[in-house]
């Protein structure tokens, strides 16, 4: 009997040392797992701030064009550039187009990138993140690429990879382990062990690296690793919010290195009952101050998170699936108006804080009916706070277990009577424009009848008496008298018609009357016109159109009227003695481009930037000393831009302006081969 108690002591021994080794290999995994999060760690924020002041550096590069004075120094003088074995940041570049390095600062600055990987994103001028690629030293790096904000090239920072692989390499995580840093798309940057193998193709464990989802920063794993063909643990980590990853990966034979070694020690030290007892003495012991820790720290994050809970400004409260309270913060409370106490374990839709009438207990009800169903719920009421009635967004989460039931739900509430009311008044505002609006196009309607009709009488009057139709008039002064009223009748006139074309354009109700047409004729029609106020005015008007200009499809009357108003300006800015250029031609793209080129007194270079909106003339005295409303250009514009084309103006003071009109390829006619199909 005794004998076998002996036994039985003694198989309680070894139960207890086999038992005791199981939980020293937990201990040695996780303590492996917490050491590849602790470097993890450590190693994404080194990439971080090198990432940082990479990026800090190529900002002000490009905001300036040059590279600052404080960033002329070598390139060791970049701050926290410089982190662990060796420099990260080898140079800094501003890059022209065509590869030629027009500044550097740094080490191993060249002076030109062409024919290198970072070529083709200085060729595009583009932001990029190049790499990794090997320069011809062998050496291996990544460029980060970001366009200058002038557009005339871009600014490059060149990072050392093999820097980051030097640091990889100096962590002590066993000779089958690794650390790697690579991108979203599988492709490694740094590996901390060399490899022929990844140096041959960066993209080989692309298939076999962990990626985060959107949102997950960090993961642990732990299992079979398909690229070693072991067990491994370790931990994966975003770097800051880029698409780049530290992998620190222990294999599970280096990280039980130890524990191998130990477990032959262990097991001699069993067969001394002494030794054993007092060994399991110790564990316990142990074993109770790692409890009384871990309660600690749970009644700590208790208090954490019921105080984070609490200091909310917004109503926060967690329900269960049939509606009882679990838990609320202190505004949840003060709008119920009772204590936590009252209100935990009670139904959520039962006080009158919360759902001040019946019809909103029902609906608060059947929203945490639907969000217990695993719905994500929100919705809009109304509360009374101080008397006051306010406007909450409500929102119920449903929050599921590991079997994806729903476990406890998420009531958030927010006020947001402040943006409720400001909608109201936009709205409010919105229905006093449009109202004004029509009233503006009805005012213009009824004045275009009132005023269009006595004009019309005025000027076939004056016509009438011009021509002497039922006798003379006696003394010449009558008819210099109705040759201008007649004048200033058909100018009237002329103003109405733009003031009336332009709230056409605005309210958008100018229909286009579209058809093919020749512009040669349009521009010859129009020259013919402008030819008589030219004369008047000692200026020369002349013609120079491409031979075989295309047919156009556009609204001949509406292209006939930018013209005009284009010529018009055109002569009555131009000095006697000066000339107005009409030219037309296919531009590269296939576009018709029509240009009116003076030799006038130009316009303002501040004065462009208004010229083209409603009643603005380039200077303020235009209108005395040459007439006009400042529709023209206005009503130019909104025409081609209802054809799909544009205007632009180029001026000089002093030296004349020059307007071109573009109309798209799509409306010119494509050439015509010999044999009849379009070329």
């Amino acid at each position: 009997m005794r004998i076998g108690l002996l036994a039985a002591v003694i198989a309680g021994f070894w139960l207890v040392a086999y038992a005791d080794l199981e939980r020293a290999r937990d201990r040695a995994l996780q303590d492996g797992l917490r050491q590849t999060a602790n470097l993890s760690r450590l190693l994404e924020e080194d990439a971080r701030r090198i990432l940082v002041v990479a990026g800090r550096a190529l900002y002000a590069v490009a905001e300036g064009g040059r590279i600052p004075p404080y960033l002329l120094a070598d390139a060791v003088g970049f701050s926290g550039a410089e982190t662990g074995p060796g420099l990260a940041l080898r140079s800094l570049l501003v890059v022209e187009p065509d590869g030629r390095v027009r500044e550097a600062v740094g080490l191993d600055a060249p002076t030109s990138v062409a024919g290198t990987p970072p070529a083709e994103a200085a060729r595009t001028g583009s932001a990029a993140f190049v790499g990794p690629y090997q320069e011809p030293g062998g050496g291996w790096r990544a460029a980060l690429v970001r366009p200058l904000a002038d557009g005339g090239g871009v600014v490059m920072a060149i990072l050392d990879l093999d820097r980051f692989a030097r640091l990889y390499a100096t962590q002590d995580i066993g000779p089958r382990s690794y650390i790697l840093l690579y991108g979203e798309d599988g492709v490694v940057l740094a590996y901390s062990r060399p490899s022929e193998f990844l140096d041959r193709d960066r993209a080989a464990f692309a298939a076999f690296v962990p990626r985060l989802p959107s949102g997950e920063s960090i993961r642990t794993l732990s299992g079979f690793d398909p690229s070693q063909g072991r067990d491994r643990i370790g931990t994966v980590r975003r770097v800051a919010d880029l698409p780049l990853y530290v992998y620190v990966r222990i294999s599970a034979e280096d990280v039980l290195a130890g524990w191998y070694a130990d477990r032959w020690k262990r097991v001699l030290e069993t067969t001394a009952v002494s030794v054993v007892v007092m060994l399991l003495a110790l564990l316990a012991l142990r074993q109770l101050g790692r409890l009384e820790t871990t309660t600690q720290a749970l009644r700590a994050s208790e208090r954490r998170s019921q105080a984070l809970f609490d200091s909310s400004f917004q109503i926060m409260g967690l329900l269960s699936p049939d509606g009882r309270v679990l838990a609320l913060n202190r505004p949840a409370c003060a709008l119920a108006g009772l204590p936590a106490e009252a209100l935990i374990g009670r139904r959520a839709w039962e006080f009158r804080g919360w759902a001040r009438t019946d019809e909103l207990a029902e609906a608060f009800r059947q929203s945490i009916g639907k969000a217990a169903s695993g719905l994500f719920v929100r919705y809009e009421t109304d509360v009374i706070a101080d008397g006051v009635t306010r406007v909450m967004d409500v929102t119920i989460k449903p929050v599921f277990d590991d079997r994806g039931d729903v476990s406890v739900l998420v009531v958030e509430a927010r006020d947001i009577t402040e943006r409720v009311e400001a909608a109201g008044r936009l709205a409010a505002a919105l229905d006093q424009a449009e109202a004004a609006n029509r009233a503006k196009s009805a005012f213009l309607a009824t004045m275009s009848h009132e005023l269009r009709t006595p004009l019309n009488a005025i000027i076939g009057f004056s016509d009438i008496m011009l021509h002497e139709l039922f006798g003379p008039l006696g003394s010449p002064r009558y008819q210099d008298y109705a040759r201008h009223v007649q004048n200033s009748g058909r100018h009237l006139l002329d103003l109405i018609n733009d003031v009336l074309d332009m709230s056409k354009l605005e309210a958008g109700r100018y229909t286009l009357d579209e058809s093919w047409m020749e512009p040669a004729a349009a521009i010859e029609t129009c020259r013919a016109l402008a030819a008589v106020p030219a004369d008047a005015g000692g200026v020369t008007l002349a013609v120079d159109c491409a031979p075989d200009l295309p047919g156009l499809l556009a609204d001949e009357r509406a292209l006939r009227q930018v013209l005009l108003n284009l010529l018009s300006n055109a002569v009555k800015f131009t000095p006697r003695g000066g000339r107005v250029t009409v030219t037309a031609g296919v531009e590269a793209g296939g576009g018709l481009a029509i240009a009116v080129c003076d030799t006038g007194i130009g316009i303002p270079a501040d004065a462009l930037a208004r010229i083209l909106e409603p009643f603005q003339q380039a200077d303020s005295s235009i209108p005395g000393r040459f007439g006009g409303t400042g529709l023209g250009l206005s009503i130019c514009r909104d025409l081609m831009a209802l054809h799909g084309g544009s205007l632009s103006i180029d001026s000089e003071p002093g030296r004349g302006t020059t307007v071109t009109i573009r109309f798209p390829a799509a409306r010119v006619a494509q050439p015509v081969a010999a044999d009849g199909m379009q070329a």
